[in-house]
């Protein structure tokens, strides 16, 4: 999926947009954010469920899990014989946010931008159709402006942008001018090229030279108080849609001996069981460690290794944290600290 490749734009009336919705559940599993509670998250809509998103800002969980799922088996020993298991079939996600577009630029980058590439990953993200959804309103922390995550240019196949009583409609691939060509009916050509829509977020981090910043940084006393804050629970990276570590799991039942699975299970680096090795040695024991480790992999060792911040702005981090550690704020204090010293 390329950037846009069409010079016409399109339009589509809400109430038609649940009948384009109806008609792709009908062909392949569709996801969109479905308010449980008082968060929204991905859930799989069937024909006839109603796309109810009045209220939202963004999922609570990111949509990497469609891409990476927690607990797929991806190998299988079954009396003899070894299966590889891959996503069969086609999939699309609606709603999905711009900076959790850009999330998905990272995760490509690592899982595929290498000479050896995560191929249940691959087969995944090929085959599923991404509708995503400009935002209309900031959340209360949300930075995406910050990350330069708000806009798309790239990685879409239609993106849809609320203008009122319709959506703008922009195609991204031949996929998306495909479904507009299936479904003539729904859609009328727009005047407009583009659907512009200002989000200011409340939340700002200042990137300038940054992973140059943190290089110095390391001995911050800052690490200090936020690891003494921090209470390892792993949400910032469980909330992340960029934390991408999984450990691969023999699952071989004492009952069934000649059925063995192979269970991808996500990992996270704020655990002490991440960095258990051999031995019983953990190499990243104090929370320090850890918590550096989490600022740095974002902010520092992505731009060196991908070319761009593994963090995309979206703020989940800073929602989902126990102990009301602000990534913004931990930021604004480290280069406080080194502008000071100039």
């Amino acid at each position: 999926m390329g950037g846009p490749i069409s010079s016409k734009y399109y339009l589509i009336s809400k109430k038609d947009l649940q009948r384009l919705l109806d008609s792709l559940s009908k062909k392949m599993p569709l996801f969109a954010p479905v308010k449980h509670g008082k968060d929204f998250n991905f859930k799989r809509l069937e024909s006839g469920d109603k796309l109810d998103i009045a209220g939202y800002t963004n999922t609570e969980y990111p949509p990497r899990g469609m891409f990476l799922p927690e607990g797929e088996a991806v190998l299988e020993y079954n009396k003899g014989k070894f299966s590889e298991n891959f996503f069969k079939g086609k999939a699309a996600v609606f709603g999905i946010r711009p900076c959790d577009v850009h999330a998905l630029l990272v995760l490509d980058r690592v899982m595929l931008g290498h000479d050896h590439f995560e191929s249940h990953y691959k087969r995944r993200r090929e085959n599923t159709l991404v509708f995503p959804l400009v935002c209309g309103t900031p959340g209360e922390n949300c930075f995406c402006d910050s990350m330069l995550t708000r806009n798309l240019v790239e990685s879409f196949d239609l993106l849809f942008t609320d203008i009122g009583h319709h959506y703008h409609v922009e195609p991204g691939s031949k996929a998306g001018l495909e479904i507009i060509a299936a479904n003539k009916g729904l859609f009328q050509e727009s005047v407009h090229k583009a659907a512009i829509v200002e989000v200011p977020c409340k939340k700002k981090l200042d990137t300038a030279n940054l992973p140059g910043i943190l290089a110095k940084a390391r001995a911050s006393g800052v690490w200090d108080e936020v690891a003494k804050q921090c209470v390892s629970c792993a949400s910032c990276t469980f909330s992340c849609p960029t934390c991408y570590c999984f450990s691969l799991v023999h699952d071989s039942g004492i009952a069934d001996p000649e059925h063995v699975k192979v269970i991808r299970e996500l990992d996270y680096c704020m655990l002490l069981r991440y960095s258990r090795v051999a031995g019983g040695l953990v190499f990243r024991e104090p929370r320090k460690e850890r918590v550096q480790q989490f600022f740095y992999h974002k902010l520092a060792y992505g731009p060196e290794n991908e070319g761009r911040f593994h963090c995309v702005g979206c703020g989940r981090c800073i929602t989902e944290c126990m102990a009301h550690i602000d990534i913004t704020d931990v930021i604004g204090r480290i280069r406080d600290e080194h502008d000071k010293r100039k």
